[in-house]
C-alpha cells in the first residue's frame, strides 16, 4: 500500500508553524512551531529550512510509519510574498525578513543539500517534490475539501490582505471579476491600494481618523485585539470603526463580486476574528448592490485550512 505524506510549512517572519499529512490529512500530534531565523543570513536560513524538514520526517518514521508501507513523499511551503512560486523564486526585499534569499531560486538550494548528504535520526531524506504557494491561495484550496463544487472568493485579513478566487476546487487567476493572479492587494482603493485600508494598519488609520490611538488619547496603544473589545464593551467611536471598515470593505469588494459572481465569500486571518462587528456593515453593502442571496462565512482554524490546502497541491483534489 502507496501513501503521500507531505511535510507542510506555513512560514512567517517570526515564525514556521509545520504538520505531517498522510493522504490529504493532518496526523493529530504532528504540529511543529520553529523559529523563521528570517532575519539571518543565506546559509543559516537555508540549514534551518533543512533541520525543520529532517525533524518532520524523523517524526513521521518514528511514531506514524507502517513499516510495510510504501511512502511518497512531498514538501510544501506557503511563503509569503514577493515571491515567483512557480519557479521558487524569493522576491521579498525591504521587509526585515529573508532579505538574505532575494533572487534565490529556494527549490534549487534546498536541493542542492539533499545531495550534500545531511541526515538525522531516521536516516537521510528521500528525493522530494517540492513546491511553493502563497497562504491565501493554500487557505481558499483547503476550505474547497468542504465545499469542492462551489465558487467562492477567499479573503485573508491580518497584517495584510490575501485573497484567492476558487471555482470547484480550482483556483482562478483570470476571468470575469477576477484581478491578475486574483490578488486583490494590489488594487487601487482611495488613492492608495486595497492592502492599505483592509489588514491591521487600515483598520487602526480608520482608528485614529476617529480619534482613537492619538496621542495623550486614552486607548493610545490599541491594536486590533483591543479596538474589538472596546467595541464589544459599548464603545460607541469603536463600534464605528468597524462598521466604517466593514462598509468599505463591501466597496472595495463590489466590483468584483458583481464580475465572479461568488456563492460565498470566506473570510480568514486574525481580523475575520471581528467579524461580529463589521460583518453586519460588510454584509449589508454586498446584499444591496450585489446579490441579496450572498452569504459571508468566516473560518475558525485558518492554519488547518492552510495545511489542507498545502496537501491539496499534490493530489489534485
Amino acid at each position: 500500500m502507496s501513501r503521500d505524506i507531505v511535510l507542510a510549512l506555513d512560514v512567517g517572519g517570526t515564525f514556521i508553524k509545520t504538520c505531517v499529512l498522510e493522504d490529504g490529512l493532518p496526523l493529530q500530534g504532528s504540529d511543529m512551531e520553529f523559529p523563521a531565523l528570517a532575519d539571518r543570513d543565506r546559509e543559516t536560513i537555508l540549514d534551518h529550512f533543512m533541520s525543520i524538514f529532517q525533524a518532520q520526517y524523523d517524526l513521521y518514521q518514528h511514531r506514524y510509519r507502517d513499516a510495510v508501507t510504501d511512502c511518497r513523499y512531498h514538501i510544501g511551503m506557503a511563503f509569503p510574498g514577493p515571491f515567483d512560486y512557480r519557479q521558487g523564486i524569493c522576491l521579498i526585499r525591504g521587509l526585515g525578513k529573508f532579505e538574505a534569499i532575494y533572487g534565490l531560486n529556494l527549490g534549487q538550494a534546498l536541493r542542492a543539500r539533499w545531495s550534500a548528504g545531511s541526515s538525522g535520526e531516521a536516516g537521510p531524506l528521500p528525493d522530494m517534490d517540492i513546491r511553493f504557494e502563497n497562504d491565501a491561495r493554500l487557505f481558499a484550496l483547503g476550505v474547497s475539501a468542504e465545499f469542492p463544487r462551489e465558487r467562492f472568493m477567499a479573503l485573508t485579513l491580518g497584517t495584510g490582505l490575501g485573497s484567492a478566487f476558487i471555482d470547484s476546487s480550482r483556483i482562478m487567476e483570470y476571468g470575469p471579476g477576477i484581478p491578475p493572479n486574483g490578488w486583490l492587494y494590489d488594487q487601487p482603493y482611495h488613492n492608495g491600494r486595497a492592502d492599505d485600508w483592509f489588514s491591521r494598519r487600515g483598520i487602526l488609520k480608520l482608528a485614529r481618523e476617529a480619534g482613537i490611538g492619538e496621542a495623550g488619547l486614552p486607548g493610545a496603544e490599541l491594536d486590533v485585539k483591543e479596538l474589538a473589545l472596546e467595541a464589544r464593551e459599548g464603545n460607541a467611536a469603536a463600534r464605528g470603526v468597524f462598521a466604517e471598515f466593514g462598509a468599505r470593505l463591501g466597496e472595495m469588494l463590489q466590483p468584483y463580486v458583481d464580475g465572479y459572481r461568488p456563492d460565498f465569500i470566506m473570510l480568514g486571518g486574525q481580523i475575520s476574528r471581528s467579524h461580529d462587528l463589521f460583518g453586519p456593515a460588510l454584509l449589508d453593502r454586498l446584499q444591496r448592490s450585489c446579490s441579496p442571496a450572498l452569504t459571508v462565512r468566516t473560518a475558525e482554524h485558518v492554519l488547518a485550512y492552510t495545511f489542507r490546502g498545502i496537501a491539496r497541491m499534490f493530489s489534485g483534489g
